[in-house]
């Protein structure tokens, strides 16, 4: 896959780089709690950027690296084996510098700190401008301050050994032997101390990991043990537990539907991941109306940042609530977790309840039974996952307005609507729980007759506020498989169409149909394939019983993993057909991205011959 941007990632803390790990410009820089601590890490070697020979990641938080002076020939003069480690309190350099000839070598690591926002840094309009950074030397190294709007103080202490001498741009080395040296960064707010972190544990601790199954194929093995790995880096600790970022590297930050997706892939296998997403998410639900944040009593937040930006209120995402499927998804996976935690059901019921109680008042607000959003042109465009401002329109290429229902939020309010009555029962109250299996029918009767597509076969993308139905070709119906909504008798149907040379890529799902208006192949929602997108529609395939045409998704993505140098999925791939060669990437595609580290582990089971060591929980039956 194309890739010109490297991280390394543990907790919070993580590294963005270039392909040879340095930091020099750009977007690069050292980042925690959305602030970037260096904006300059850069080693040079007799005044130039050493060569790197080779360099491998042995973990998501651990570089090996073996470089040379620069324009190495025949014969290397000097050689640096690099090993560069990232725990969650420290950035590790250690450094081995070789001579392989007499005369000595000056070593540099060149050094700057901005404490920008991470917005900042990726363009939002109205920063705050260059910071005031005190930089003096300390014992060792050089420590970076700075006090924010706020008043909360911000430093990146660095230390290295041996000793260096600071030049007010770079830590030098004057070496005339071989030599071993170590550089310790600490990116510190507030009171924090600097603490060392233990990377040789953290690795036990990767290499610990359990894989659920087994599959017969050594490369497909090996894309489901980087998932396992990918599942873990992403996580940063949270006080509900560790909670998984929504994708690297701009999105180390709680946001409520990729988290709610990539729980409901995953809990079966990693039900305390899914737990700590709803617990997270509980404690953060709307309780008051705020025009600006969106925020209201039971939604679910979108996306919560705590950069300089947010904390001074130049942003609204302090939660920012701008959606409205995360919502449905939160009550559909505490039903689906408390089917083996009974006790759960009771400990989040406020939540849930509150959450349905948004689903039927702010979430539907013209009455007609459905959730919808209003698109707002002030911030997010189309509040559910196509949030792009240009996904959602009608068949003459209008964008949409009014209270605009999409297709698989209805399916995602149903499944919520079927939990709620399945944690009423366990509650012992039936009652209840039949109201809310009466209103789940109730839905499901208003969108099969307003979604229906009956000339192709298969289902608008939605309503509009006019409550015309969108007649485009785009991937969504078959994601929405995966809720149950759908009548099984039209399930068949769903699948020839998205299967059909129109969406089909031979890698994934195309977000939209290859003779639509605005179908490009390397667009982010309008013909591209989101992995995600198309796992969630093997899950719906399997889950009407279609078992070929699962398998066939599956191995699909499993293949576009393969191909990766790391056996990584990317968060999206170019919408071109398959062909005897690799995927086309997206530019700009997150990597690892937390759904599509959750897809191997969802779909392994899909695969012919897969042994499970451990059996999944029995998968919810089609409502009929």
């Amino acid at each position: 896959m194309l890739s010109t941007r490297t991280v390394l990632k543990e907790n919070d803390l993580y590294l963005v780089g270039d392909p040879a790990y340095q930091v020099a410009q750009g977007e690069s820089g050292l980042y925690r709690r959305d602030t970037r601590f260096l904006s300059r890490y850069e080693w040079w070697l007799d005044g130039e950027r050493p060569q790197p020979l080779a360099q491998h990641e042995r973990w998501p938080f651990w570089l090996h690296q073996q470089s040379a002076n620069a324009g190495v020939g025949y014969t290397m003069r000097v050689g640096l084996a690099r090993d560069l480690t990232l725990t969650a309190t420290e950035l590790r350099d250690r450094l081995r510098v070789t001579l392989y000839r007499p005369g000595g070598c000056r070593l540099s690591l060149h050094l700057g700190a901005d404490f920008l926002d991470m917005f900042e840094v990726r363009g939002w309009p109205g920063g705050l401008g260059p910071r005031r950074v005190e930089t003096r030397p300390v014992p060792g190294g050089v420590e970076f301050a700075y006090t924010a709007g706020d008043g909360l103080r911000c430093r990146t202490l660095v230390q290295a050994s041996p000793a260096p001498t600071w030049d007010g741009e770079a830590l030098t080395w004057e070496l005339e032997e071989s030599t071993d040296l170590e550089v310790s960064v600490f990116p510190l707010q507030g009171e924090e101390a600097p603490t060392p972190g233990d990377p040789q544990a953290l690795a036990r601790e990767y290499a610990a990991l359990g894989v659920p199954f087994t599959l017969p194929d050594p490369r497909d093995q090996e894309v489901l043990e980087q998932s396992v790995r990918d599942l873990r880096s992403l996580g940063f600790e949270t006080e509900a537990g560790r909670f998984p970022a929504a994708g690297l590297p701009w999105f180390v930050a709680p946001f409520g539907r990729d988290s709610l997706i990539l729980a409901l892939l995953t809990h079966r296998w990693q039900p305390d991941l899914a737990l700590t997403v709803a617990r997270y998410l509980a404690a953060r639900q709307g309780k008051r109306l705020d025009p600006v944040t969106l925020e209201q009593p039971g939604k679910i937040l979108h996306e919560e940042r705590v950069g300089e930006l947010t904390r001074l209120g130049r942003t609204p995402h302090r939660p920012y609530y701008a959606t409205a499927d995360a919502t449905p998804l939160f009550v559909w996976l505490v039903g689906e977790l408390s089917a083996g935690r009974p006790e759960l059901a009771a400990e989040l019921r406020p939540h849930w309840e509150a959450a349905l109680e948004w689903l039927i008042t702010f979430g539907d607000p013209d009455g007609d039974g459905l959730i919808e959003y209003t698109p707002d042109p002030g911030g997010i465009t189309n509040a559910v996952w196509k949030d792009s401002g240009d996904s959602t329109f009608t068949e003459q290429g209008e964008d949409v307005s009014g209270h605009v229902a999409v297709i698989e939020v209805q399916g995602y309010a149903y499944a919520a609507y079927l939990a709620a009555a399945r944690m009423y029962r366990l509650l012992g109250e039936p009652k209840r729980a039949g109201e809310w299996e009466e209103r789940a029918a109730r839905l499901r009767e208003t969108f099969q007759r307003a979604f229906w597509w009956p000339e192709r076969g298969y289902y608008v993308h939605g309503l509009n506020g006019d409550k015309g139905p969108l007649r485009v070709l785009v991937s969504n119906p078959a994601h929405t498989l995966w809720t149950g909504i759908i009548p099984p008798e039209f399930a068949p149907q769903v699948a020839r169409v998205a299967l059909g040379a129109e969406l089909w890529s031979g890698w994934g799902i195309r977000t939209l149909g290859v003779h639509e208006s605005r179908y490009n192949p390397v667009s982010y929602h309008n013909g591209s394939v989101w992995p995600h997108d198309t796992a969630a529609a093997a899950l719906g395939f399997e889950r009407y019983g279609l078992h070929a045409e699962a398998a066939q998704v599956a191995r699909a993505l499993f293949d576009a993993a393969r191909w990766a140098p790391d056996r990584r999925l990317s968060e999206l791939l170019a919408g071109f057909s398959r062909d005897d060669g690799p995927p086309v990437p997206y530019p700009a595609a997150c990597h690892p991205q937390g759904w599509d580290a959750a897809i191997p582990l969802a779909l392994a089971h899909l695969l012919p011959g897969a042994a499970v060591g451990t059996a999944p929980q029995e998968r919810t039956p089609v409502e009929r």
